[in-house]
């Protein structure tokens, strides 16, 4: 009985391979019709997570070229006087642009950059303030207060987030664009403008000459919000 159980084996593996429609076959045309497959134009319009991420990606990259070009403008006379801060505060209107005598523009700074790079800055009743770039709640991204935390584990802020320095009481008074934070080092990087580079990992000048990329010690900001 066992020699004829054998042999029956042998002949069903036989005939199998021989039928060109065998379970080899079969296998192939399964793969060949996975690889033929199309997405259905309803899923096209439907941007991924990794699209929006991308597109992003972009702009924060643009907002940090954009800005750093600004590095270098310096006022004629320490009365914010260039032709290039007339131009941050026209992105928030004619009428501070024309404005006399010409106002600080740290906040304004950050709104021409922002708006230059594509950005639709909403819900800054004024974004020649720099207070009002923290109004929303739900933008804010790192406090001090979050700081205190175990620092290997928190999300840092992304490139491009709004800075803010509180100089005396409880209202920003300065913000700059930042670059990176590195908690090794213990220092923060932005672009500022209506500052100073001079000694800028100690002190923010409020009413410095000019824009800046500036390394600040992590204890000196207040508030990091994203409005990207």
């Amino acid at each position: 009985m066992a020699a004829k159980y054998y042999i029956s084996c042998i002949i069903l593996v036989i005939t199998l391979g021989l039928c060109n429609d065998g379970l080899g076959q079969v296998g192939l045309g399964s793969g060949a019709a996975v690889k033929k497959k199309t997405v259905a134009p309803s899923n096209l319009n439907t941007p991924s997570v990794l699209a929006v991420d991308s597109a992003k990606y972009k702009i924060r990259e643009k907002v940090l070229l954009l800005a750093r070009k600004e590095v270098g403008v310096v006022e004629r006379t320490g009365k914010n006087d260039h032709p290039r801060i007339t131009v941050y505060h026209k992105s928030v209107s004619d009428w501070l642009a024309n404005y006399r005598p010409a106002q600080p523009y740290c906040a304004s700074f950050v709104n021409y950059i922002m708006k230059s790079a594509g950005v639709k800055v909403t819900s800054v009743p004024n974004p020649a303030r720099a207070r009002d770039w923290f109004l929303v709640p739900s933008r804010t991204i790192m406090t001090q207060q979050t700081m205190r935390g175990n620092q290997r584990m928190m999300k840092l802020p992304e490139r491009g987030a709004v800075v803010g320095y509180i100089f005396y009481g409880n209202a920003i008074s300065h913000i700059e664009i930042l670059d990176r934070i590195d908690l090794d080092e213990g220092y923060i990087y932005c672009v500022g403008a209506n500052t100073s580079g001079k000694n800028a990992a100690n002190t923010v000048e409020r009413e410095g000459q000019g824009v800046y990329f500036v390394k600040r010690k992590i204890k000196m900001f207040y508030k990091i919000a994203d409005v990207i």
